[in-house]
């Protein structure tokens, strides 16, 4: 079950492309970079933009302040968060109640990935052993978005309807706890309460990952990017499947969204999702 994330949409006429396309999430890019946007370009973005698809913001270096402040004014309801962070930032990001991506890039990424879910299935055999409630893999954070975030304005969108629990609960059965054995010194710990990771080649670059390395790689939880265009998503969807893929250039003709791709790559993805 593959769901779409548009990303890099810079203006109001974007906004209604994508709101023909119907992607399941939208993305603004904060961050240095060409699709870089202002918080006033974001909202403008935001208001376009149809009340059902929420809008992720892409961030790389801002501070904590500038993104709950983006939260807080109903411009977002998703984080992505490039680059490793501070657990003490994260736990603050927390607060705002919305979830939170964190994006793994380069060769290493996807082993990266493989090693958080082999500390997830250790961590769950350990509550096994110790007579805790084990959560399954097959309730994912993705449990009430079928259902929930259609029925919702995606400017209210509380994590507890995304992912069908509490934020402090989420943060700890999400359990991405203690990815590298991190601690308050280690940037890496903020790992342990996203909820989603996210495998890029390389931010931006339109380079690819290698698809077949992802085989083996639970699906749940997890966006791929990186290179992904109308003329190859079907073939990615045929050696893995993720619960998202997230496109940016890829939805693009001579650095401007482009309306035909981005619905070919929605109705793409939502195919392969009804397969």
């Amino acid at each position: 079950m593959t769901k779409i994330k548009i990303c890099g949409l810079m203006t109001e006429e974007e906004a209604l492309m994508a709101n023909e396309a119907r992607p399941d999430l939208a993305g603004v890019v904060f961050a240095p970079g060409r699709h870089q946007v202002t918080a006033e370009e974001a909202l403008v973005v935001r208001q376009a933009l149809d009340d059902r698809i929420p809008l992720v913001g892409v961030f790389v270096a801002e501070p904590v302040e500038t993104i709950l402040k983006l939260v807080e004014t109903g411009t977002i309801q998703m984080i992505q968060l490039h680059g490793q962070r501070p657990i003490a930032e994260v736990r603050r990001l927390r607060v705002a109640g919305v979830p939170i991506i964190q994006v793994l890039v380069g060769d290493d990424a996807i082993d990266q990935a493989k090693d958080w879910q082999n500390q997830l299935r250790l961590r769950r055999l350990q509550e096994q052993d110790g007579g805790l409630e084990k959560r399954q893999d097959s309730d994912p954070a993705l449990a009430h978005f079928n259902g929930r975030l259609a029925e919702l304005p995606a400017s209210n969108l509380p994590l507890a309807n995304f992912n069908g629990g509490s934020d402090e609960q989420s943060a700890s059965d999400l359990a991405l706890a203690d990815f590298n054995g991190g601690s308050d010194e280690h940037p890496a710990s903020d790992l342990e309460l996203v909820d989603f990771l996210m495998v890029d080649a390389g931010a931006g670059s339109g380079q690819r990952l290698d698809w077949q390395r992802l085989v083996g790689l639970a699906p749940t939880h997890l966006f791929v990017a990186g290179g992904i265009q109308p003329n190859n998503l079907s073939n990615l969807l045929q050696i893995y499947q993720p619960d998202f893929v997230d496109v940016s250039s890829g939805a693009e003709t001579k650095g401007h969204k482009d309306l035909n791709k981005m619905v070919a790559l929605v109705a793409i993805a939502h195919q392969e999702e009804r397969k």
